[in-house]
């Protein structure tokens, strides 16, 4: 968390970062908290839960892209502003002026099904299908395609939505509404 600050001390006319004490306190005079997903992993959630629902600052998520099932459980429970990890600082300022706003910080709504990236209908089927789990064999069967189809399907959705691994793109998936943490393996 010690970069994150020090990224965000280069902004001191647009943000003031504080630390908090305990994540169990009212947070008051804070407007947006940055929740780092991993203490997910760590913990039950019920330090999120709180921040989310007992506190009145709005929480902005910092996601790992190699973690979209954090980002998943930070969703399921209740959380609506996120940012990823690997974001420019910048960007990590624009979405916390936008979470004090209770703005979204996600996508724009006319990007929720990709079509912003230039998917095709046959790609966003794929993408699901990644997205909930199948394996390569599995996804091209369902499809009815060869597994060397698939994987040139695969191949345009990761250079069009510009992701190199698979974890990537299900969490792509998952921030751009084609899945749910639902729908998760």
């Amino acid at each position: 968390m010690r970069g994150m600050i020090t990224m965000l001390d280069d902004y001191p006319d647009r943000v003031v970062v504080a630390t908090l004490p305990s994540t169990h306190g009212h947070a008051d005079g804070v407007d947006v908290i940055l929740y780092d997903t991993f203490n997910l992993y760590l913990a039950d959630g019920q330090e999120l839960t709180h921040l989310l629902h007992e506190t009145d600052a709005k929480v902005l998520i910092l996601s790992r892209d190699l973690r979209p099932d954090l980002h998943a459980l930070a969703y399921s429970l209740g959380a609506t502003a996120w940012i990823s990890m690997g974001a420019h600082a910048d960007d990590l300022v624009r979405s916390i002026e936008l979470t004090a706003a209770g703005e979204p910080t996600r996508e724009p709504q006319s990007d929720r099904q990709g079509t912003g990236a230039g998917l095709t209908t046959r790609e966003i089927e794929v993408l699901k299908l990644i997205a909930q789990g199948l394996s390569n064999q599995d996804i091209a069967e369902k499809l009815s395609v060869s597994v060397n189809t698939l994987k040139t399907h695969i191949r345009q959705v990761y250079r069009k939505i510009r992701v190199t691994t698979r974890s990537q793109a299900v969490s792509w998936a998952i921030t751009h509404g084609l899945a749910s943490p639902d729908e998760l393996l």
